[in-house]
């Protein structure tokens, strides 16, 4: 029979997801309901620590300075980026605009970071000129594409950081390609398809669609935008180490394949989280292809499982709605997909 504390973070865990999308109010201060679930999950399970604030603190210090070194870069390059990307649209047309936009930005994830390669892809989606609609779907899905991309490198993410760290006393050799050779050959595919179906989305050129106003970041939105992200990431964080007796409790044990539909849990949970709980040295790299794709695929299934998706809605004004209409069937379809080509090896 549950416990009072398994029914509270089974609670924590359904408003993460179901709040954002139930209430428009909950919506609007997303960042602060995270947190505060974190909150009510660390404190019900006894979890709270110094190591657990640090990381909290440490992480979303870490997202904001790579958004902040990120979007001066970008308003140095804004004007030229925009006419480059016009100049591309035009010669190539906008479904291959789409295409490459999708796909460099996640390729660039595991080099850039995946906060800094989702504003690379914002930046780019905005210049074109599609239905606002439109635009949103491609960048849900371009999230997507670089929540895969990130864990092809070390840089990509904390996950993967926090994988490579976790195995340095595994029997095989974990060097700088460990992660492009475990999950690479899915990833990649995964991350081609996601930017081909973002091009068929958004479909051919509309006369009536015009590119977002040319407004790159001004100071106050960018503060505005870092302060939101600090707290959504520091928020997740905190909910990620409360949900872990419980995860731990259900999922560690279970037999790979077990495991990599278990980890949709990723689409809640901080991916890091996830990792640091179940990676152990003692794995095989079969064990561990499961674990790690089952949640890089669930990852951006919703907007509130990965910070940098905060990115991504608020520069775009996607909704909690719009986002889990078009994320949750696209990551679904990303974990059949994996899983039934990692059953067929």
């Amino acid at each position: 029979m549950p416990s009072f504390t398994d029914a509270v973070l089974v609670l924590c865990a359904f408003w993460a997801i179901a709040g954002p999308l139930l209430s428009p109010r909950l919506e609007e201060k997303m960042e602060w309901l995270v947190l505060g679930l974190g909150v009510a999950a660390l404190t019900v399970g006894w979890g709270w620590s110094e190591t657990v604030v640090l990381a909290a603190l440490g992480r979303a210090a870490a997202l904001c300075g790579a958004l902040v070194a990120g979007a001066l870069a970008f308003s140095l390059l804004h004007r030229p980026l925009r006419s480059l990307v016009a100049r591309a649209a035009g010669r190539l047309g906008q479904r291959a605009a789409v295409f490459g936009a999708v796909s460099l930005s996640s390729l660039a994830a595991p080099i850039v970071t995946a906060p800094v390669a989702i504003l690379m892809l914002v930046e780019i989606l905005a210049a074109l000129p599609l239905e606002a609609g439109r635009r949103g779907e491609a960048a849900v899905l371009g999230s997507l594409g670089v929540g895969l991309g990130s864990g092809l490198g070390p840089l990509g993410g904390p996950a993967s950081a926090v994988l490579i760290a976790k195995l340095s006393g595994a029997a095989y050799p974990v060097g700088r390609g460990f992660l492009l050779e475990l999950v690479g050959p899915w990833a990649v595919p995964g991350l081609l398809a996601l930017a081909a179906g973002a091009a068929v989305l958004c479909g051919e050129a509309d006369p009536a669609a015009k590119p977002v106003p040319d407004d790159p970041l001004s100071l106050w939105n960018l503060l505005v935008l870092t302060a939101r992200l600090f707290v959504f990431t520091a928020g997740l964080v905190l909910l990620g180490a409360g949900l872990l007796p419980l995860i731990e409790r259900l999922f560690l044990g279970l037999h790979p394949a077990a495991l990599f539909w278990a980890n949709a849990a990723a689409a809640v949970t901080e991916n890091a989280a996830l990792v640091t709980l179940e990676v152990s040295p003692s794995m095989g790299q079969d064990q561990l292809r499961h674990l790690f794709l089952g949640v890089l695929a669930a990852g951006s299934a919703v907007l509130t499982g990965d910070a940098q998706n905060l990115v991504a809605a608020h520069k775009l004004g996607i909704s909690a709605r719009a986002w889990a209409k078009v994320g949750l069937p696209a990551a679904a379809a990303l974990m059949v997909f994996f899983f039934l080509s990692l059953a067929a090896l």
